[in-house]
């Protein structure tokens, strides 16, 4: 994806802490319906992997949605 340069933000410590102070994250997916948005929490920990790890609980009760999904 590109990323001009004044939307670069290299401090790790600076978006953990923008990721911790926001309520929710939005989770894109695309299903036979086409694109689909949602907002959900999101709970990160950044004891877990290189750059932390997200995690997060949806529930869908459509069609599209059953089924697993990964973020990597």
């Amino acid at each position: 994806m590109y990323l001009p340069a004044h939307f670069d933000e290299p401090s790790r410590e600076v978006l953990y802490e923008l990721i911790e102070n926001s309520a929710l994250g939005m989770l894109i997916t695309h299903g036979r319906s086409g694109l689909d948005a949602n907002h959900i929490p999101f709970e990160l920990d950044t004891s877990q992997g290189e750059n932390g790890s997200l995690y997060s609980c949806a529930i869908s009760t459509r069609a599209e949605g059953k089924g697993t999904f990964s973020l990597e």
